[in-house]
């Protein structure tokens, strides 16, 4: 019996690319013929709904690190983008599609941010297939309603930055891990290595999720097989191998022009010491906290997790999956000594929702038992995943907005630059308004020359946000001037927080 039952497992799973494309195929035909149409219609929906709340932030002002963005990398060529890495602000794959986008669409915010937006979009089902293939369909159109409609995850698949790709590779390799523990198929462990590199060529954050992605295919493992477990754990190891290769392979441009040294210990990097890690970590802890928890009430926060530690106490795989995170991000927080600021964590939201899902899942059906017989599955779970859309989703529209700075002045500023300059005028403009300025002139074909250190044959203007603490003495001793040179200067102009003086 247990011969024949193995047998018939090999034949479910074919080896090598045929056997992947076969299962693949036999998820998909599953997933939807196990569908209720009312089903599928919510499911539909609710990812409507979500790319609906992304779209419409994408014509936002940018923030400070969008247009730094566009201005040392996307608006450059892509030989320099792909080896530049003087500032770990330069997210390489995300930057290369950036460019992609902005000279194919012109220099928009919306065509900046257009990749973090289709990648935010496609964690949504993918997050949904992960929490369906690992437990079953009604915790999973629990978890994507929660992941469409979840502040963070909404904000940052509308910012031009590579973090929507982290959580795209991250879920995409869970799957891959997934799969490649039930089949034990090379192809699979071949894009769980893949999807970990890429995520790491968009951030070095990606170690995180990639750490987490590894320990829990090797729980899974460890939990699941014996007499094979070694063979199987040898081919986890290769994956884990090759992922390595590729990531060098992809940082190879970086460290051929500033060298492996500048990769691994980067200059801009402050060192670290336990006594300031002592000090600083119960605060960035609150902040991630805060950021998580902002556009919900601490109630509702204060239910999810309850709801996730009662998954992991009722859910092996779930709590493989937590615990997983725990390796994957507690001991490389303690070997950097320094929690790292909440955006690189946003990657966890997803797991941490698919907790609360399956806790909710599992306390509507106490409801069912002790309280309302008739209450079938389909219907609490459409019922559960509606209050989710409602109640997450009016709460994260009337939240209390952004948590990032956006510069809105820059586009008023920039139309007056482009207008009112030449080539010969030199505008002074200092951090952080250097770079929102930059892009907007960009996006006004205007001349960035204007934007130049230094003396210029013809008139100077100063920019300068007293909000920021700046002031025009300020702004021209970084600009390599003083105000000695130019006795004239008067306010000309005034954008809300920004003001531009200059000659009549």
């Amino acid at each position: 019996m247990a011969e024949r039952s193995k047998r018939r497992r090999r034949k479910e799973h074919q080896p090598g690319w045929k056997g992947f494309r076969a299962d693949l195929r036999t998820s998909l035909s599953r997933l939807f013929a196990r569908s209720s149409t009312n089903h599928k219609r919510f499911v539909l929906f609710v990812l409507l709904v979500g790319v609906v709340l992304r779209i419409l932030r994408m014509n936002e002002p940018v923030t400070y690190d969008e247009a730094l963005t566009y201005v040392h990398y996307a608006g450059r060529s892509f030989s320099f983008l792909f080896s530049d890495y003087l500032f770990t602000s330069n997210q390489i794959l995300f930057s290369a599609l950036a460019r992609a986008s902005t000279l194919v669409f012109g220099v928009q915010p919306w065509s900046l941010r257009l990749p973090a937006l289709l990648a935010g979009i496609l964690v949504m089902p993918l997050c949904y297939a992960f929490a369906r293939v690992v437990f079953n369909r009604h915790i999973a159109v629990i978890t994507l309603c929660l992941v469409a409609v979840n502040g963070p995850l909404v904000e940052y698949s509308a910012i031009a930055r590579g973090y929507s790709f982290i959580w795209l590779f991250t879920i995409s390799s869970l799957l891959a891990a997934r799969h490649f523990v039930k089949s034990d198929n090379l192809v699979s462990a071949a894009f769980l290595a893949l999807f970990c590199a890429l995520g790491m060529w968009v951030s070095p954050a990606m170690i995180y999720p990639a750490v987490m992605v590894f320990s829990w295919a090797f729980f899974m493992l460890v939990s699941n097989y014996q007499s094979s477990l070694r063979r199987r754990v040898m081919k986890l190891t290769g994956a884990l191998l090759l992922s390595c290769t590729l990531v060098l392979l992809f940082y190879t441009p970086v460290v051929v022009v500033h060298s492996l040294d500048q990769l691994l210990h980067h200059p801009s990097v402050v060192e670290n010491t336990w006594t300031s890690f002592v000090n600083s970590q119960q605060d960035r802890a609150f902040d991630l906290w805060a950021y998580f928890t902002g556009t919900s009430s601490s109630f509702l926060a204060f239910a999810g997790a309850v709801g996730m530690t009662y998954a992991a106490y009722i859910s092996v795989k779930y709590r493989l999956l937590l615990f997983a995170l725990v390796v994957g991000t507690v001991p490389l927080v303690l070997l950097q000594l320094v929690v790292a600021p909440p955006a690189v964590w946003t990657f966890s939201l997803p797991v941490f929702h698919l907790g609360s899902a399956i806790g909710l899942f599992y306390l509507l059906k106490v409801v069912r038992d002790k309280m309302v017989p008739n209450f079938t599955k389909s219907q609490r779970t459409l019922v559960a995943g509606a209050a989710m859309l409602l109640i997450f989703g009016w709460l994260g529209v009337r939240g209390e907005g952004d948590t990032v700075e956006r510069y809105p002045e820059a586009q008023m500023a920039a139309a007056w630059i482009k207008t009112n300059t030449n080539s010969d005028d030199r505008v002074c403009v200092q951090l952080p308004w250097n770079a929102p300025v930059g892009f907007y002139l960009a996006r006004e074909h205007g001349d960035p020359q204007v934007l130049r250190r230094g003396r210029a044959a013809g008139r100077t203007y100063v920019l300068v946000s007293p909000g920021h603490g700046q002031t025009v003495e300020g702004v021209l001793l970084d600009a390599e001037l003083s105000r000695a040179s130019l006795p004239d200067l008067q306010l000309l102009q005034g954008w809300g927080r920004l003001e531009l003086f200059g000659t009549r």
